[in-house]
């Protein structure tokens, strides 16, 4: 085929719109980072307040409470940390199926189950990244809860 024909024109098309239509999954898991990267930002403020408040001059019961809140919230770091760890992986993993789909359709080739894995992964991974939000989410609803339960009487 001469190159700038026709036929090629709308090959290098085709090539390019299977090749981004994962960047909108890209899209999407940009805006889940911006979502667990903000969880994370008020877990690590909070873990820092509660730290501080136990370094000061506390009673006993005080401490204890502080203690176990700060439990809570080292479980919400692990967590969040999981779903961002996770995210990322995924968005790498899609950036890997557009790279075969390109170079698969530059060489000319198939580019076989490559593609497929990859984003398969990709989607495995952003599916245990929403159930960690999910965990995380009810472990700082539980602390709520039970931070205000005096509060209900």
């Amino acid at each position: 085929m001469i190159p700038g024909t026709e036929g090629e024109v709308e090959g290098i098309a085709h090539l390019i719109q299977m090749a981004i239509a994962p960047v909108f999954l890209l899209n999407g898991l940009g805006i889940l980072l911006n979502v667990f990267t903000g969880r994370l930002a008020r877990v690590v403020d909070r873990t820092r307040n509660l730290a501080r408040e136990m370094r000061g001059q506390c009673e006993p019961e005080r401490h204890a409470q502080l203690k176990s809140e700060l439990g809570t919230q080292r479980l919400r770091l692990f967590v969040v940390n999981g779903a961002i760890g996770l995210v990322s992986i995924s968005a790498f993993l899609t950036c890997c199926a557009i790279l075969a789909l390109f170079v698969g359709g530059v060489a000319k080739q198939s580019a076989g189950a490559a593609p497929v894995g990859f984003f398969a992964a990709a989607v495995v991974a952003v599916i245990l990244a929403l159930g960690l939000f999910l965990i995380e989410v009810y472990v700082s609803t539980r602390a709520l809860r039970q931070e205000t339960a005096d509060l209900e009487a």
